[in-house]
Formats: structure tokens, C-alpha cells, sequence
């Protein structure tokens, strides 16, 4: 879920578009320089999140998705080791 900001910094755009993000930001965010971040429009504005962030949030969700007492991966695992065999087999 998306947190309240504590604190909101201030930044211009440039005539390319870009945006500096200010260096305490990019620390509390861990961005570094190359790094990929992800913007998405919402009713409020622009969302800016780390590449990490995105991904914590994709596995949140997608771990919320099964009960506690399933292992799909193990499945998976276990499918692609049975087709394995089977290619070998042919």
C-alpha cells in the first residue's frame, strides 16, 4: 500500500522533462545513478518507485495470492522436471 509522505521535496523540470530527485530522497529510496525506477499517473499526481520497491510490492501480492500451506514453486519445480524427462525420453 502506498504510505503517506512525511516529508515533500521540491524539484523543477527541465526543458528535456527531466526531474532531479533530491539526494535525500534518492538515499531514504535507494536510487542510484543508472538505476530504473517506475512512474505511474494517479488522481494525486505522479508516483516515482524504485525498481526494488516495485518488486516487493509484485511479491507481496503475488504471496498473498496462495494459502500459507501451498509451495507452488515446488510444483512448478516438479512440472518442469517431468518434461525434462520427457524431452529426453524423445
Amino acid at each position: 500500500m502506498a504510505q503517506k509522505a512525511s516529508y515533500r521535496y521540491k524539484s523543477k523540470v527541465d526543458s528535456a522533462g527531466r526531474v532531479l530527485i533530491p539526494a535525500e530522497l534518492r538515499a531514504k529510496m535507494d536510487v542510484r545513478p543508472g538505476a530504473t525506477v517506475t512512474l505511474s499517473a494517479s488522481r494525486r499526481g505522479i508516483l516515482l518507485e524504485s525498481r526494488r520497491a516495485a518488486v516487493r510490492a509484485a511479491q507481496e501480492y503475488f504471496c498473498g495470492l496462495a494459502p500459507e500451506s501451498e509451495v507452488w514453486s515446488k510444483d512448478l519445480i516438479a512440472g518442469r522436471r517431468r518434461e525434462a524427462r520427457r524431452e529426453l525420453a524423445d
